[in-house]
């Protein structure tokens, strides 16, 4: 009888060890920096600083900008400035402020982990603030037209397009190069579908609906398409000079209907 009372104690511990092994296990353990989420339902909160009141709505397609594990419970952040202008609008609003979300729960009922939508397969959307000694990986899909950026792109506007996160190819014309909240784009449309067909450096884009000032193929009366065609090559812009090397900037060359958009990929530092 003492050996079995000892062994149904044993079993409980074990039994009560495991539920706290359990219960301490984060939330979503996959989730991590630059991963992929979709929301599962409307999500209220705040920028980081508390400023400025967000909505994100339910089916919400979200990149994870970062993440923290406090008491074995997992929390996310996003960055609302890769969303589009409806999502993002709120921000405009402030004239200082942060283009993060606070801290949110990362449990089952907030999200739910996706891969990467094909509609950003146009670039490494998972590489941006990657760093390697002096450089960092500057990639956010935002293409600009021309094949390299002007060592003045401090006091310059280019034009530029990009897919959001949540899957609407803005397009924009005399937009600053240095910016911290992207405004109304001068158009917009949302993307249906995306193919990326495998090897071949293209990403398909496919819409209701076309910008003018781009060249779309319109295949039916409400079918439109606009293909990004990747390159392997690249570009460097030295700043100030090569005399003078203080930056050096260098971007990906990608091509729509055979004109040169550059996505400026790496910055590297050089401390005088």
């Amino acid at each position: 009888m003492k050996l079995k009372t000892k062994v149904k104690l044993t079993t409980g511990a074990l039994l009560l060890f495991g539920i706290t092994l359990l219960q301490a296990q984060p939330v979503q353990a996959k989730i991590i920096k630059n991963s992929f989420v979709i929301t599962k339902q409307a999500i209220k909160t705040t920028n980081s600083k508390k400023q400025v009141n967000l909505t994100i709505p339910k089916n919400t397609p979200l990149q994870v900008a970062g993440v923290k594990t406090v008491s074995g419970r997992k929390y996310l952040y996003t960055d609302v400035e890769r969303l589009s202008y409806h999502l993002r609008k709120p921000l405009l609003s402030a004239k200082s402020t942060s283009t993060i979300t606070r801290w949110l729960p990362a449990t089952t009922a907030n999200f739910k982990e996706i891969k990467k939508p094909v509609y950003l397969d146009y670039f490494a959307a998972q590489s941006d603030g990657k760093r390697s000694l002096k450089k960092v990986k500057t990639e956010t899909g935002n293409l600009w037209k021309d094949s390299r950026i002007p060592v003045d792109y401090a006091s310059q506007t280019g034009t530029r397009i990009r897919v959001t996160t949540d899957g609407y190819f803005e397009y924009y014309e005399n937009m600053p190069f240095v910016f911290n909240i992207s405004p109304q784009p001068t158009a917009s449309v949302k993307v249906q579908s995306a193919t990326h067909p495998v090897s071949s450096g293209r990403t398909i884009l496919n819409f209701k609906d076309d910008i003018a000032q781009l060249p779309f193929v319109k295949l039916s009366a409400d079918h439109f398409q606009l293909t990004i065609q990747g390159t392997s090559a690249g570009t460097i812009t030295v700043i100030p000079n090569e005399d003078n090397v203080q930056k050096v900037l260098t971007s990906w060359i990608s091509r729509i209907n055979k004109e040169d958009w550059y996505e400026p990929n790496s910055i590297t530092i050089f401390h005088q």
